[in-house]
């Protein structure tokens, strides 16, 4: 438990580097930028939650859906090579039909984590 947040932060920073600084090398000073904006930000969150519950339900219900019903198919559908749905056959549209049917999901997920959570429903702790 003690190592998520520097490993989140480690992947973080990267990605900040490589997005904005991609030729430059590495500056001491905007690593110290990103890693204390990174803590602080964190810090901040976690101080102005009350109840994880609603974060992790609705962390769930989008990583969830997407990594289950709609990334998969939609890699089948990139990597099969086919330019036209009409030449990939029947599995290119079922994967299509999943690709739907996760994003119905996903909307219902969160729309009803979100209706739980401006309804006070559960068992939600205040602060």
């Amino acid at each position: 438990m003690l190592t998520t947040l520097p490993l989140e932060a480690f992947v973080c920073r990267e990605v900040l580097n490589t997005y904005y600084f991609p030729h430059e090398p590495f500056h001491p000073n905007r690593h110290l930028i990103f890693s204390t904006s990174l803590v602080v930000s964190a810090m901040t969150l976690s101080l102005l939650t009350c109840d994880l519950g609603v974060v992790f339900e609705l962390v769930g219900a989008t990583s969830a859906c997407a990594l289950a019903y709609i990334f998969p198919p939609l890699c089948y559908i990139k990597l099969s090579g086919k330019k036209k749905w009409s030449e990939g056959g029947w599995e290119r549209w079922l994967a299509g039909m999943v690709v739907g049917f996760g994003c119905v999901v996903l909307v219902i997920s969160v729309f009803m984590a979100s209706w739980k959570m401006a309804k006070h429903e559960g068992s939600a702790q205040t602060c």
